[in-house]
């Protein structure tokens, strides 16, 4: 006789309960033979593993520790190798030829900088130069008299003295008048005190430089230098001309020099020397040679203006000018 088979449910346990009863186990109908699921499936896991063998699982735990025990090595080693193992990129080194190129690119570009530097720097010293530099203004020359050209002439002493008589050498129209500066005029110097004479200090230190001009003068085809001195006081500067006179010519000898020497006559000489005259009536004292040709005279226009000149018409020409120049 087979075993009874008995069942027992949530649901007959509670209406066992609702009947009053106490819940026990229920004898199993019998029905159609149920399945086991792990019997029906056996056909089926045994057809799967007729077709496909069972691989073991691997994993790297396994893999590290069979490689361990394989290698009798460490876990450093191992992880070392397994490190080795894996692909890499290879890493490509600049050559020499590209270090050489890389070099000469940059060492151009240098150049080409420095250069530039050194061009701005300069521009840029020359500008603050051109903008830091004293400017200096030429004082303006205020001449007394109408002249028809300007000139310029340079240096001091004999130099200066020889740039007049260059100048003189150039012809001028007849009855013209030539101006004289200086190129590099120093404040409070005339062209007179830059010739540096030996005349005494009373006469220099009145000349008032902005109002004195010399020039060159063409009377009769004879061409001569020529000064015009506007004084401070003319008894100091006067007795100065007097003090002066034994030096004079010497001085100025460069600028009115001594004639040629002329035939003997029978007038008597005399030794060169001043006289007192009358000029276009206006008192000089004129420096005549031994036979009575003039070499230089001086006189007052008035007492504020000295004329030093060549001769007698030189002399007249510049009183003529100031006469017309000034304003009655």
């Amino acid at each position: 006789m087979a075993d009874e088979k008995y069942i027992r449910t949530f649901g007959g346990d509670q209406e066992t309960l609702k009947k009053g009863g106490m819940p026990d186990l229920v004898p199993l109908q019998a029905s159609a033979p149920a399945l086991d699921p792990m019997q029906a499936s056996e056909p089926a896991q045994a057809s799967l593993s007729e077709e496909r063998p069972i691989v073991p699982l691997k994993t790297y735990a396994s893999d590290f520790s069979r490689r361990m025990k394989e290698t009798q090595a460490s876990a450093v080693t191992v992880l070392a190798a397994e490190q080795d193992k894996t692909p890499r990129t290879p890493q490509v080194l600049p050559t020499r030829e590209t270090f050489s190129r890389s070099n000469i690119i940059y060492g151009v570009a240098g150049g080409v900088l420095l250069i530039a530097g050194m061009i701005g720097a300069y521009f840029a010293y020359t500008s603050y130069l051109g903008t830091s530099a004293p400017v200096v203004v030429a004082p303006t020359i205020s001449a007394p008299i109408f002249v028809d050209e300007n000139s310029q002439v340079s240096g001091s002493g004999d130099a200066l003295s020889q740039a007049i008589v260059q100048s003189v050498a150039i012809p001028i129209a007849q009855g013209d008048i030539r101006l004289l500066s200086l190129e590099t005029t120093v404040a409070n110097t005339s062209v007179f005190s830059a010739l540096e004479p030996s005349a005494p200090r009373a006469l220099t230190r009145n000349i008032n430089a902005a109002q004195s001009i010399a020039g060159v003068v063409i009377v009769n085809g004879k061409q001569s230098p020529f000064f015009i001195l506007s004084v401070a006081s003319y008894g100091d500067t006067f007795a100065a001309m007097l003090a002066w006179e034994p030096l004079m010519p010497r001085d100025l000898v460069k600028l009115f020099p001594l004639y040629p020497a002329s035939i003997a006559t029978s007038t008597p000489v005399q030794m060169p020397t001043f006289f007192d005259t009358a000029i276009a009536n206006h008192d000089a004292r004129v420096y005549r040679d031994a036979v009575g040709r003039t070499i230089l005279l001086y006189g007052y226009w008035d007492q504020k203006t000295l004329i030093i000149a060549r001769d007698e018409a030189a002399f007249t020409e510049i009183v003529r000018r100031l006469a017309t120049s000034r304003t009655p």
